[in-house]
This record gives structure tokens, C-alpha cells and sequence, in this order.
């Protein structure tokens, strides 16, 4: 599910998630076929193990479309990157 390669922005169905500060360790651009931000989220988390519990232990601001996301942004339909940083 998860590929750290650039996937042409034609192919639908796939969302990039941009990680930055110390989350960069696990990939700078990571393209999942996922639909909401919060199904993105979840992925890595359960994908990369390591992922979660530094999610678990630190605060991480979520941005899509360069905007805060909260609850609703991230259920909705993912159509921007999304974006966390610490």
C-alpha cells in the first residue's frame, strides 16, 4: 500500500502525504491509494509500527491544502497533499 516512489499525479485514487522534521525518517513523499486524510494516517501507522508510537508520543500539526485539518477535513475526500509536521 504504502510506496516511498513519485506516482504520476494522473493515477486516481492515490494521495501523497508529505512528512516533515522527524517523521522525514520514514519518507519525505509517500504516495498511499487511499480516499481521506485519515485513512492516510492510518495506513502508515499501520504499516510502519515505529510510525505510530512516534505519533503516539509527540504533536504533529496535519495540513491539507496548506490549511489545519481537524476532524472533518480529514474525513473528507482527499484531493490536496497532506502535510505533517512537528
Amino acid at each position: 500500500m504504502a510506496a516511498t516512489h513519485h506516482t504520476p499525479s494522473g493515477v486516481t485514487g492515490m494521495a501523497r502525504i508529505c512528512l516533515y522534521g522527524d517523521l522525514q525518517r520514514f519518507g519525505r513523499r509517500i504516495d498511499l491509494r487511499v480516499k481521506t486524510g485519515a485513512e492516510a494516517i492510518r495506513a502508515l501507522a499501520t504499516q510502519l509500527p515505529v510510525f505510530r508510537q512516534k505519533l503516539n508520543e509527540g504533536w504533529y500539526q496535519v495540513r491539507i491544502a496548506g490549511r489545519d485539518a481537524g476532524e472533518n477535513e480529514l474525513s473528507a475526500r482527499l484531493n490536496e497533499p497532506l502535510q505533517m509536521v512537528p
